[in-house]
């Protein structure tokens, strides 16, 4: 492990107490699809051997699984998932744009602060090569959630989930994938979006998303993509 990291990681327990206010959000300037797009394209190479060290080393596994698959209901999988989103969230997390419940992210936060853009970069390299998993859930075939999924819904304007999270919900570059997620992560995320607790995505298109979505939609949507095994890599 490199000495800056080691360091870093020690110091976590003592850094919590510097941060601003338990809770309160430090300012950071918000993306737009220019400096997103300049950032993403200037991050190095990712390592796959070296992320899947820092996966260890930086006990990632203990909340995200062995290869990324969460081992509970209370932490997101990142197995499969697209390398330019998760090089996003930890850029995210790192300078404070995604900090909508502050006990839930701390631990995120803190982690992020000490990852260079090279660790940041072989960690996503890593979770995108490892394959997806469906969840077992109770998903009884639903016509409607699967025409929203796959046509959207033209009466309130929704846009169908596919067109920017792909047929499989395999996702595509800084939209994420989704099939094999955690239903109840899933569901929290929506929720987040929904009620203005995120809003770290550039245009905002998930908060108009979730707006008219009811929180039987969202359940439904949550074990529909929890069951999909995604689509290729």
């Amino acid at each position: 492990m490199k000495k800056g990291l080691l360091a870093g990681l020690i110091g976590l327990t003592l850094a919590g107490s510097a941060m601003a206010g338990h809770g309160e959000k430090p300012h950071a300037e918000h993306w737009t699809n220019a400096t997103l797009t300049e950032k993403l394209a200037a991050m190095p190479e990712g390592n796959i051997a070296n992320g899947q060290a820092l996966h260890v080393q930086m006990m990632c596994n203990s909340c995200h699984g062995e290869q990324g698959e969460s081992p509970s209901r209370n932490y997101a999988s990142l197995n499969g998932q697209t390398k330019e989103y998760t090089m996003k969230m930890l850029l995210d997390y790192r300078d404070s744009r995604r900090w909508e419940d502050y006990k839930q992210a701390n631990i995120m936060v803190k982690l992020a602060r000490v990852m260079s853009d090279q660790d940041i970069a072989d960690v996503a390299a890593f979770y995108a090569e490892q394959d997806m998993k469906a969840w077992d859930v109770d998903y009884t075939k639903d016509a409607r959630i699967e025409r929203l999924v796959a046509k959207g819904n033209a009466n309130i304007m929704l846009t169908p989930c596919a067109s920017c999270h792909g047929v499989h919900g395999e996702g595509n570059g800084i939209t994420p994938a989704i099939a094999g997620q955690v239903p109840e992560y899933f569901v929290r995320t929506m929720k987040a979006y929904q009620e203005g607790h995120r809003n770290n995505d550039v245009h905002k298109g998930m908060s108009q998303f979730t707006h008219d979505l009811s929180d039987e939609d969202i359940k439904a949507l949550a074990n529909y993509y929890a069951q999909l095994p995604g689509g290729e890599k």
